[in-house]
């Protein structure tokens, strides 16, 4: 087992990063875009306000995948002589106007299930399991074991450094966070407790809920869930 351990140490070695910045912007605009960055190396940051970055790479042979709300995907390989400063510009996603709803508030579900179409192909990504790197013998080759695949192996070793596998995470988180502020937000908190400014924001953070929660609960159990934990809230303070 000694050879094996040696090589997956040697798949598993990464060269030295390289830093490199720059700026995202909207392409038909020149307006900074906040957006998220991922690396097919597996680093990631997110902009500034400005829409300024820094992220480091592999070098040449790296891509670079820019994710923002309201823009397509943008995926970026680096090329030699590597840029340590470029501009990225983001192309606005397509917005279906054959039909239109007007109503007060957003559709959660509506929304939820139109970035799961955007994003099938992330949504539906699977990190490979160990057992996958067992690879069975011909069927024609007599007395044969069960072979390894080593690169899976490494694979199954590293997928959480995965960019898929990280923005998969990141879409879900998003997707969560979403829901709760969907039923769980500053009007209607303000509304049944009273609160305001940076009360109401302590507030909010301090009960914020859990996903699990938010979905099995009623509108019933959120509107008795924010004000008892008003009255506690006011004892505190």
């Amino acid at each position: 087992m000694r050879w094996l351990f040696i090589l997956l140490v040697f798949c598993c070695c990464t060269v030295k990063a390289q830093v490199i910045g720059g700026k995202i912007v909207a392409d038909s605009t020149n307006t900074p875009v906040a957006a998220r960055l991922f690396t097919h190396s597996g680093y990631q940051t997110a902009t500034d306000a400005a829409g300024n970055f820094s992220i480091q790479v592999k070098g040449a042979g790296d891509t670079i995948n820019v994710l923002a709300i309201g823009y397509k995907l943008l995926v970026f390989p680096l090329r030699s002589p590597l840029q340590r400063y470029m501009v990225l510009r983001l192309k606005t996603a397509p917005v279906n106007l054959k039909e239109v709803t007007i109503k007060a508030g957003r559709n959660h579900q509506k929304d939820s299930i139109d970035r799961r179409a955007e994003y099938s192909k992330t949504f539906n990504f699977q990190p490979p399991k160990l057992k996958d790197a067992f690879v069975a013998p011909p069927s024609n080759v007599p007395f044969a074991f069960f072979s390894i695949d080593l690169l899976r192996v490494v694979s199954v070793l590293t997928r959480n450094s995965d960019p898929k596998y990280k923005l998969k995470k990141v879409l879900l988180r998003d997707e969560q966070a979403d829901y709760i502020a969907n039923r769980f937000n500053r009007s209607l908190v303000g509304r049944e407790t009273g609160l305001k400014d940076d009360s109401l924001q302590t507030y909010m953070d301090k009960y914020y809920p859990s996903i699990n929660w938010v979905k099995k609960a009623s509108d019933y159990d959120i509107i008795l869930y924010i004000k008892l934990k008003a009255k506690e809230f006011r004892k505190a303070n």
